[in-house]
């Protein structure tokens, strides 16, 4: 897990590698964290490879949220694809079922993340700017598919 928060390429599009306390932190407290998952690879036992996080009412306006990171040697061979799509429709049946949306925010720069999130179901919905840069809200809801594809 630490490596996913200090490695430069996973951070790319997401404010940059976390340092000193604020990883401290992160490191005591993700252990049994509500809503965090791991994306293990293989058996339960096998490596970390990433880590997903479903946040209840996240949004303004009380959207569930899904943001995930992998590492980059992961990257392209299907493991985030599958992973979301897992947490999206756990999140639609168990988190959200009297209001059957989950959505994610990516950077309109971070191509790989939208192509994932299309690939799950998920559409473009908005466009803001957030954190100094421009915003890629994408959804489940309304106009979509209802919901992630595993």
């Amino acid at each position: 897990m630490s490596r996913l928060w200090t490695d430069a390429g996973v951070r790319r599009y997401l404010g940059g590698p976390v340092r000193g306390e604020a990883l401290r932190s992160r490191e005591r407290g993700y252990a049994g964290a509500v809503g965090l998952f791991a994306a293990v690879l293989g058996a339960d036992d096998g490596p970390v490879v990433g880590s997903l996080l479903v946040e209840p009412e996240s949004r303004r306006d009380g959207r569930t949220e899904v943001s995930y990171q992998l590492l980059p040697e992961r990257w392209g061979r299907g493991y985030g694809r599958e992973a979301v799509a897992a947490v999206v429709s756990w999140a639609l049946a168990e988190v959200t079922p009297e209001r059957p949306e989950v959505v994610a925010v990516t950077q309109e720069a971070n191509v790989r993340s939208r192509r994932l999130l299309e690939a799950v179901g998920m559409r473009r919905v908005a466009a803001f700017t957030e954190w100094g840069a421009p915003q890629v809200l994408y959804s489940t809801g309304p106009g979509g598919t209802g919901g992630a594809r595993p």
